[in-house]
């Protein structure tokens, strides 16, 4: 897992809202980026707001100020409120660096090229012109950019979902032809399972790019599926690592099918509301973001979004039910899955090639992860 000794190489360092939250885990920060400046790299830098709700600067605590205002919210003026944390946090690592002998750079999303859809809270990427960060790597600078956003063809700001500092830096990655992305957290990799749920969980060395992926779509926060996919093309290299510690992280890697490993991991979604519908509905093309149970019920995110969502759904459907406290868990593999087992308090949901998706209550959540890492991974 070691990168190469090419003193002309990029790497991209993308640091999460932990990371850059206090004076301490700041410094943790700087020393990384110094490691890689000493060693000749030409450092990218991508930074989410720093802290969690109720830190001044976090995403969640400027979502509060308009939403303690009252809803429904206005999405393209919810989007300009989001961007600011990480545009503080760019100029503030900016001048960090500088003063600490490392002159630096410091772009909005914008700035940096990064042009998307006009899809406020959830848009994808378009293009990248990194003209900027390129003059500014060739100048000796590292170049500190704002995560999780960019502006649309008007050049108005738009966020690309949560999590979406992955997305940035991977897609930065690519565009420069990076030659690893790195992403830093306060978590020593990607584990086969949840260890708030799971604590005897296992760190993994690698996973397949197509694992990971599927692991990210079925709800694991370590990386946003967004980013995996902007890997895909130019099969650019992550890793995944933790700020506090100088440990190897996780590889992932991309292989071919033949390549397949017998790897099993867990994924869950929590904060789910269930919602079903009088009849059979074609919602899918209405609202994004559900998940189908079956052509009457489906699952939505308990999310700032919500409330829009929902008003958006009873404008043209007629819904029966509209219950919170739900959640899924993924039995995710490398290779196709092999028979699929019944477990108590649960309904299986979906079932893909290589996954097993089941529905519980919350309040089931932890013992049926339980059950299920035990019959999928320490039984193997």
């Amino acid at each position: 897992m070691e990168v190469s000794n090419n003193n002309d190489s990029i790497i991209v360092m993308k640091f999460g809202g932990t990371s850059v939250q206090t004076e301490e885990s700041r410094q943790h920060v700087v020393n990384h980026i110094s490691r890689n400046v000493a060693a000749g790299k030409k450092v990218v830098a991508v930074v989410s707001a720093m802290g969690r709700k109720g830190d001044p600067y976090a995403t969640d605590t400027l979502i509060s100020l308009l939403k303690d205002c009252g809803e429904p919210l206005n999405l393209a003026e919810l989007d300009s409120v989001m961007s600011i944390g990480e545009i503080l946090s760019s100029a503030y690592f900016s001048h960090l660096l500088t003063i600490n002998g490392m002159p630096a750079a410091a772009f909005t999303g914008g700035q940096a090229g990064i042009i998307t859809d006009d899809n406020p809270g959830n848009s994808e990427i378009l293009e990248i012109n990194a003209s900027r960060v390129h003059k500014a790597l060739s100048e000796g600078k590292t170049a500190v950019v704002a995560g999780f956003q960019g502006v649309n063809s008007e050049g108005d700001v738009r966020t690309l979902g949560r999590g979406g500092s992955d997305t940035s830096a991977v897609a930065l990655g690519s565009s420069l032809d990076a030659e690893v992305v790195e992403i830093y957290s306060d978590v020593d990799g990607i584990a086969n399972c949840d260890p708030r749920q799971i604590p005897e969980a296992v760190f993994m060395d690698s996973i397949s790019v197509n694992q990971i992926l599927s692991m990210a779509n079925e709800g694991s926060k370590v990386i946003h599926p967004k980013a995996v996919r902007a890997s895909m093309k130019t099969k650019t290299k992550i890793i995944v690592r933790n700020t506090f510690s100088n440990k190897s992280g996780t590889l992932i890697f991309h292989n071919a099918p033949e390549q397949q490993t017998d790897q099993v991991a867990l994924a869950h979604r929590n904060e789910l509301t269930l919602i079903e519908f009088d009849k059979k509905t074609e919602v899918l093309k209405t609202v994004p973001g559900l998940i189908k149970i079956d052509d009457q019920r489906f699952l939505i995110k308990n999310d700032i979004y919500l409330n829009n969502r929902i008003k958006e759904l009873q404008k043209n459907f007629s819904i029966l039910k509209n219950d919170q406290e739900w959640a899924t868990i993924s039995v995710v593999f490398d290779k196709p899955v092999p028979e699929k087992r019944d477990i108590k308090d649960a309904e299986i949901i979906q079932n893909s090639e290589n996954t097993i998706c089941y529905l519980v209550k919350k309040i089931d959540l932890s013992a049926s992860m339980k059950t299920l890492y035990n019959h999928y991974i320490r039984l193997r």
